[in-house]
C-alpha cells in the first residue's frame, strides 16, 4: 500500500477549483435547461397570462395612439386566442392555443356573459375605448377540478388583472 512520503507530488485526484468549476457548470446547464423541460409537455398558465396581457396593452396602444380598431378574438371550443388589428387590411396573426393545461371556461364583456360555445370578440376602439371584460379559465388536473382564474381586462389602460378564483362584476 502506496503512501505519501514528503517532498513527493501525487498527481491523482481533483482539486478543490476543478470540483467547483465542474459544479458550476453543471448548475448553469440546468438552471438554462430545466424550465424548458418543464413546458415542454404544453404551454403553462403563465406563459399563456402573459401573452394575454402584452397582446392587450399592444392593441390598447395600437387603438389609442394610431386610431385603429384592434379585435381580441377568443374561441373556447378551439383553445385558441388572436388579436386582429384593422386598417388597410387585417394585420396576420396566428390563433395562438390556450394548451392543454387550461381551459376557458367562460367569457364576460361589459357585464354581459358571452355563451361559451361559441368566438367571442373583445373591441379595442380607436381613441382607447376597451369595454371592461373578464375572461375565466380552469386549470386541467388529473383527478379532479383544478383552480380557476380570472383575467380582468382594464378599459382605462387595457392592462390585465389576473385573479385567483373566479371574479364576478
Amino acid at each position: 500500500m502506496p503512501t505519501s512520503t514528503p517532498g513527493t507530488h501525487s498527481d491523482r485526484g481533483f482539486t478543490l477549483v476543478e470540483l467547483a468549476a465542474v459544479l458550476l457548470v453543471l448548475g448553469l446547464i440546468v438552471w438554462i435547461v430545466a424550465p424548458r423541460l418543464a413546458t415542454l409537455g404544453g404551454r403553462d398558465r403563465a406563459t399563456v397570462f402573459r401573452e394575454f396581457a402584452a397582446g392587450s396593452e399592444a392593441a390598447f396602444d395600437l387603438a389609442l395612439f394610431e386610431k385603429r380598431e384592434v379585435r381580441l378574438v377568443i374561441d373556447p371550443n378551439g383553445g385558441t386566442f388572436v388579436f386582429l388589428a384593422a386598417g388597410g387590411g387585417e394585420e396576420a396573426s396566428q390563433p395562438r392555443p390556450i394548451g392543454e393545461g387550461l381551459t376557458i371556461t367562460g367569457v364576460q364583456v361589459d357585464g354581459e356573459d358571452r355563451p361559451p360555445d361559441i368566438a367571442t370578440e373583445i373591441r379595442y376602439l380607436p381613441g382607447g375605448r376597451v369595454p371592461t371584460a373578464r375572461i375565466y379559465f380552469r386549470e386541467n388536473v388529473k383527478g379532479g377540478e383544478g383552480p380557476t382564474w380570472t383575467l380582468r381586462i382594464n378599459p382605462f389602460d387595457g392592462s390585465v388583472n389576473v385573479i385567483e378564483g373566479h371574479e364576478v362584476a
